[in-house]
């Protein structure tokens, strides 16, 4: 699993960080259900479970976010939502960051244009 994280990451080198002025949110969703809320805040991704989900005992908690009441931060993306963004190398993201008017690409562009289903589980991440 871990070799997975690491190629997950390897192929995001080229890809910007997030930088320090980027303001973007999303929703966690599983069905109708919020699950949590994902921002970035000061250059650091920050992550924290909602009332609705803490208020609830079917679903537990997302295993990189093991405590339902507390605010989780990182500078860098966690794999969870990190396995959402396609390689660089895909033709389809490859067409989206040369069309980009300003040549520069973070995680959080990606993530909010290519992140919000995955096969690799069943939350979708919804831009607010």
């Amino acid at each position: 699993m871990r070799d997975l994280f690491q190629k997950v990451y390897d192929w995001l080198a080229g890809v910007e960080p997030l930088p320090v002025d980027e303001k973007i949110a999303f929703k966690v969703m599983l069905g109708k259900l919020v699950i949590g809320h994902l921002r970035a805040e000061n250059g650091q991704w920050v992550f924290a479970y909602s009332d609705e989900f803490r208020s609830q005992s079917n679903i537990k908690p997302i295993v990189d976010f093991p405590h339902k009441h507390r605010e989780y931060r990182s500078a860098s993306l966690w794999p969870f939502f990190a396995l959402r963004i396609p390689s660089p190398t895909q033709a389809e993201v490859r067409d989206f960051i040369n069309r980009q008017p300003n040549d520069r690409i973070d995680e959080g562009i990606l993530l909010k244009r290519f992140g919000e289903r995955t096969i690799a589980n069943p939350f979708r991440l919804v831009p607010v």
